[in-house]
């Protein structure tokens, strides 16, 4: 059973996702085709990097006319309801996986995207700026033993 944290921060992110959305119009969740299509094309490896990102922001008007990096940002949304955060994406606190940070490092048009589900705003962040936003960082692991047979 999942832990009750990781059922809200996923109840979280939808609500961020929901915001984005009403926000930024240009802002899309692309379908798993529509995904495995655009990770092909930039040479993305489908099967490492699948959940790192949560969608697009499009500078063209479909996500078929995405031809270059230019004409679309690929997003990685977190989420906060912190009443100590009161101007994005300063005092943020949030997880980040492995390959999430590669394809923001390796990537032009990534970018990080804070989304304070109480304020209703949002914040774009770029890899350099992500560097110099960090306070702290440190690894965890997450285990997960086999089932017995």
């Amino acid at each position: 059973m999942p832990r009750t944290q990781n059922i809200n921060n996923l109840k979280t992110e939808k609500e961020g996702i929901k915001i984005l959305k009403k926000l930024n119009s240009k802002f899309t969740v692309p379908s798993t085709e529509e995904r495995k299509i655009i990770y092909q094309k930039f040479g993305i490896d489908y099967s490492k990097y699948l959940r790192s990102i949560d969608g697009l922001i499009l500078n063209v008007d479909s996500i078929d006319q995405i031809k270059t990096h230019d004409d679309f940002q690929f997003i990685e949304i977190k989420t906060t309801k912190s009443k100590s955060v009161t101007e994005l994406p300063y005092g943020v606190f949030f997880g980040f996986t492995k390959n999430e940070e590669e394809l923001f490092e390796q990537l032009p048009n990534y970018k990080l995207c804070m989304v304070h589900v109480l304020l209703e705003k949002y914040c774009l962040v770029s890899y350099s700026q992500y560097i110099e936003l960090i306070q702290n960082k440190r690894i965890q692991f997450q285990i997960n033993f086999k089932s017995k047979k």
